[in-house]
């Protein structure tokens, strides 16, 4: 008799501590909220966009070229998704870009993938002074060079309007103490 009052009283500790914990947790519609409210913010980016590539040269941005980018809303107003062509002193990169945000982490997060290195990287990111910054420093695998660094990067979407943004990529090779320029692209919506 004692083994069954034992356990029907942890049972109902463990009822309870469960409902205790399902009213701190979000709720479903709640989580749908937080989504729409925090992604809805870069809805007015949907659109067709000219672009303006630099590099970074002699200590100044240099026109390298202009490319075009697609960026569309999906999964009912989750995520965006950009369909890209960027140029490089690297090269040509084509890239899709998709950006969410976690409401795990609360943090917005972002996988890019691109197709002549066939990587995907996902990266974390907040609002930070009016920018929209984003590092893949704690979500992902840095890029190992031939000479032994590890490269990881940082997107910062700055300049952001219903007509213009700036999107500037800059590099890693100590884990974010510092930062090198690596690429500007700005945007102009046709």
């Amino acid at each position: 008799m004692k083994c069954q009052q034992l356990f029907s009283l942890t049972r109902m500790k463990s009822i309870k501590l469960f409902i205790f914990i399902m009213t701190l947790t979000v709720s479903p519609a709640q989580a749908q909220e937080t989504f729409k409210n925090y992604v809805e913010t870069l809805h007015f980016l949907n659109g067709d966009w000219n672009i303006e590539n630099y590099k970074w040269e002699a200590n100044t941005w240099q026109v390298i070229g202009n490319t075009v980018s697609t960026i569309t809303i999906e999964h009912q107003g989750k995520f965006i998704t950009e369909k890209v062509k960027y140029l490089s002193k690297y090269g040509e990169i084509n890239m899709i870009t998709n950006i969410g945000y976690d409401n795990r982490l609360k943090k917005f997060k972002l996988c890019a993938m691109d197709k002549e290195y066939g990587y995907m990287d996902i990266y974390y990111g907040e609002w930070i002074n009016g920018d929209l910054v984003f590092t893949n420093l704690e979500s992902d695998i840095p890029v190992k060079l031939e000479d032994g660094r590890k490269l990881s990067f940082r997107l910062t979407y700055s300049k952001i309007s219903n007509q213009t943004f700036t999107h500037l990529v800059e590099g890693t090779f100590d884990k974010g103490k510092t930062w090198f320029r690596f690429s500007k692209s700005d945007y102009t919506k046709n």
